[in-house]
C-alpha cells in the first residue's frame, strides 16, 4: 500500500473510529489506528496527522482546543456529527477531558513514569550479566570516569564492553520517537561528545527511523509499552480501556520482562562490531547536523533533516523526497501539542 492509499484507509479508520467514541485526542487515536488493526492499515503517526489535519480542513470532523489541561493546551477531535447540545456527548467529552489530565499529571512526575523505565532497564542490564554500567535512576553519569574517560553530559546510563562504551537514551513517553525530533540528535550529539555508540530505547519508533538507525549504526530497541509504578494499576485501569482513553499498552510492572534481557544478553553483543563500524563512517555527518538539529529550530525544521537524508543517501527515493519535504509530515507530527 503508498502512502496516498494508506493516508485514505487512515482518513476512512479516523472517521469511523470518531463516529463510535465521539471524540479522541491524536494519543488516543495512535493507539487505535497506528498500533491496532491490520498491519498493512496501520499508518505512522506523522501520516495520521497529516489525514486529521485533512479531514478537519474538508469540514469532515471538527478539532477544538482545550487550554488548561496539565498546564498546557491540547487538540480534541469530534465526530462530524458531534453535538454539543447532547447530553451524551457533552458527557462524553467532559469525561475524555478529565481522565486525559489525569493521566498527564499522573505521567508528567518522573517517580511514576520516567523513572520506572529506568528501574526495569538498570535491572534487565543487571540480569544479563553481559556489561558492567554505570547510571540509573538518580544517578549523574556527567564527570564520571568510565575506562579512564571523563563522561560529559548525562546518559540514562554508559555500559562498557570491549568495543567501546555505549551511551544509552530512555524514552518512555507516549509519543513515537521520530529522528527529526530534538531528543534524537541531543542523544546522538552527547554519544559523538564521548566516542559512544548510541543505544536508543523508546515505546515505538516509525520506519523511517529504524531506516536511518541501520544506515547511521545507531542501536534502537522498542519497548511497546508505557511503564508506570505498579501501585498505579487501580487508578489508571479506565485510562486503559477502549472505552476510556484506550491505552491497552500500559503496563504497571518495576521488573524486566524476559525480551528486555534478551536485548543487553544476545541482541546488542551482537550487533555491537556491525554498528560500530556504520557509526564511526558516519562521524563526520553526524556531528555536522547534530550541532544544528540538538537545538530547538524555529520552522524549517523539516528541510534541515532532509539535508542530513541527503547527505546519508537516503532521500533519492520519490516516497522518501515526498515523505519529508513536499508534504511537510515530520514538522506536522513533532509541532503537536503535548508530548508525552
Amino acid at each position: 500500500m503508498n502512502l496516498k492509499e494508506l493516508k485514505e484507509v487512515s482518513k476512512n479508520r479516523i472517521k469511523n473510529i470518531l463516529r463510535k467514541h465521539r471524540v479522541g485526542n491524536i494519543r488516543q487515536l495512535e493507539s487505535k489506528i497506528c498500533e491496532a488493526g491490520p498491519p498493512q492499515m496501520r499508518p505512522d503517526p506523522d501520516l495520521l496527522t497529516k489525514a486529521l489535519k485533512t479531514l478537519v480542513n474538508m469540514g469532515i470532523i471538527k478539532s477544538i482546543k482545550e487550554s488548561g489541561i496539565s498546564g498546557g493546551e491540547n487538540i480534541f477531535y469530534l465526530a462530524d456529527d458531534f453535538n454539543v447540545n447532547s447530553p451524551s456527548d457533552k458527557e462524553r467529552y467532559a469525561k475524555i477531558i478529565k481522565l486525559y489530565g489525569k493521566y498527564l499529571d499522573i505521567v508528567k512526575r518522573k517517580g511514576n513514569c520516567g523513572d520506572i523505565l529506568e528501574i526495569i532497564i538498570q535491572k534487565a542490564i543487571k540480569a544479563s550479566n553481559t556489561y558492567h554500567f554505570v547510571g540509573g535512576p538518580g544517578v549523574s553519569t556527567n564527570k564520571f570516569q568510565v575506562n579512564g574517560t571523563l563522561i560529559k553530559g548525562d546518559f540514562d546510563f554508559i555500559l562498557q564492553s570491549q568495543t567501546g562504551l555505549l551511551g544509552v537514551e530512555l524514552k518512555n513517553k507516549r509519543k513515537w520517537l521520530y529522528p527529526d525530533h530534538k531528543d534524537f540528535w541531543v542523544a546522538i550529539y552527547r554519544c559523538l561528545q564521548n566516542n559512544a555508540l548510541p543505544v536508543i530505547i523508546a515505546r515505538k519508533f516509525p520506519y523511517i527511523a529504524r531506516l536511518i538507525f541501520k544506515n547511521i549504526g545507531v542501536l534502537g530497541y522498542e519497548t511497546h509499552n508505557q511503564y508506570l509504578k505498579p501501585d498505579l494499576v487501580d487508578l489508571m485501569a479506565e485510562m486503559r480501556d477502549k472505552d476510556g482513553l484506550g491505552f491497552a499498552d500500559l503496563r504497571f510492572i518495576d521488573e524486566p520482562e524476559e525480551r528486555h534481557i534478551n536485548f543487553f544478553r544476545n541482541i546488542l553483543p551482537n550487533q555491537e562490531k556491525d554498528s560500530w563500524e556504520t557509526f564511526i563512517s558516519k562521524k563526520d555527518v553526524l556531528k555536522k547536523h547534530a550541532e544544528v538539529l540538538k537545538e530547538d529550530v524555529l520552522g524549517g525544521r523539516t528541510r534541515l533533516f532532509y539535508a542530513f537524508l541527503v547527505d546519508i543517501g537516503l532521500a533519492t527515493a520519490h516516497e522518501e523526497r515526498k515523505r519529508y519535504l513536499e508534504e511537510d509530515y515530520s514538522d506536522l507530527y513533532n509541532d503537536y501539542p503535548t508530548d508525552f
